[in-house]
């Protein structure tokens, strides 16, 4: 998957489920995507923040790409006003700091957020960067590439694959396709009355405490492409 910003919790159920997760950062940046923006909630309502990035390009891999020196300043300030009530705001906000360093390659601080939240929990995550093993092709070629020089003998992906991917082509290189659905439980959130799914990590670290959301890592349901 690509790396994304403190990305949403099925993406970190398809990370927990995986021995060897990539970081897929030798692929075009997307502007218009969830590479550097995502969702919490400010005053109980959803709330959309961009981290601004220095020339970005469809024309480049998010592998060259860097946050601006400025990037997180209004985003830590949209942080503690949205969440300053919440109940484990402290130590999520101090962790999510921790991550905003200014300057930064997309990529390697998007994958530290993931990394990040896996050790807030107390789990592990075995994961290796895309463009450490250049290559000429892409699609399915290139998965089915990184699959064989990772030796694995099944591939992960979300339910979206079905549409990318080939279980027959899958098998005839020796690899088990399968796709995993998110669960998302509800959980009280701060000045809202029902529950709004799919937000940030942020939010579920805000209001859960780490051994709740570690148990909300494998509630996904895998299942075998068709």
């Amino acid at each position: 998957m690509q790396p994304y910003f403190f990305p949403y919790l099925g993406y970190f159920q398809l990370a927990a489920g995986a021995d060897h997760f990539v970081f897929l950062d030798d692929v075009a940046f997307i502007r218009r995507g969830f590479i550097h923006r995502n969702t919490i909630l400010l005053g109980g309502q959803p709330f959309r923040f961009t981290l601004p990035v220095a020339k970005a390009s469809q024309n480049r891999a998010i592998s060259e790409h860097r946050f601006a020196g400025d990037a997180f300043a209004r985003f830590l300030q949209q942080l503690r006003h949205a969440y300053r009530r919440a109940p484990h705001f402290d130590e999520a906000y101090a962790l999510v700091e921790s991550v905003c360093r200014p300057g930064e390659g997309v990529a390697r601080l998007c994958a530290d957020s993931v990394q990040a939240v896996f050790a807030h929990l107390g789990r592990g995550l075995r994961a290796s960067f895309a463009s450490e093993r250049p290559s000429r092709v892409g699609g399915q070629a290139r998965i089915l590439e990184l699959c064989g020089e990772l030796h694995a003998d099944v591939y992960h992906n979300p339910p979206g694959g079905r549409a990318l991917y080939d279980a027959a082509a899958f098998g005839a290189h020796g690899v088990r396709l399968r796709f995993v659905h998110g669960r998302f439980p509800a959980y009280p959130q701060t000045a809202r009355e029902d529950f709004m799914p799919g937000l940030s990590m942020i939010d579920l670290l805000m209001h859960n405490p780490p051994h709740e959301v570690a148990r909300m890592l494998d509630l996904a349901h895998v299942e075998d492409a068709a």
